[in-house]
């Protein structure tokens, strides 16, 4: 695969998040619900013959939610320099440099996921569709619910680093 475009260690990162901080342990509850909470929205989705509508409209609201993911991706940068800075320096150490790490890769993954959102809706977009048919819903529901699921970790993380920082 092309280096540049390899997004295998974006998906890697994100899901060795899934960790528990005091044993390193993979949170396998955490993990499947991640995965199985959407997957069970879009089977139910494509049971019922649900139909997505408005493709335009929710293109138009990720597309600015991919923006604003790029923009805290940003800040991370700054973030993540000035936990490296701290009592730790650089390594895992570091819980304030660890949590930024976490946010950095959920919010790198969680932009992946917007972006191929997007590109579905955008493709529908342009081909004037205005209901997209189940099976296409199905896979837009799965994405729509994994998005929302990471948005929700990245503020918890949000959260830790916030605390981490000021307590």
């Amino acid at each position: 695969m092309i280096r540049m475009i390899d997004l295998i260690p974006i998906m890697k990162d994100h899901f060795n998040t899934f960790r528990s901080h005091a044993t390193g342990k993979i949170l396998w509850g955490e993990l499947g619900f991640f995965c199985a909470a959407p997957t069970a929205l879009g089977v139910v989705g494509a049971g019922l013959g649900w139909k997505l509508g408005g493709v335009d409209n929710i293109l138009a609201a990720f597309a600015i939610l991919a923006g604003l993911l790029f923009n805290l991706l940003v800040l991370l940068f700054d973030v993540t320099g000035k936990a490296a800075q701290g009592v730790g320096g650089a390594t895992d150490q570091n819980e304030r440099f660890k949590l930024a790490k976490e946010v950095q890769a959920n919010v790198t993954y969680s932009l992946l996921v917007a972006l191929t959102t997007a590109a579905i809706l955008g493709v529908a977009s342009g081909m004037d569709v205005e209901k997209v048919n189940r099976w296409v819903t199905s896979v837009l529901l799965i994405l729509f619910t994994h998005f929302t699921l990471c948005l929700l970790m990245i503020l918890r993380r949000i959260r830790s680093v916030y605390l981490n920082t000021f307590s």
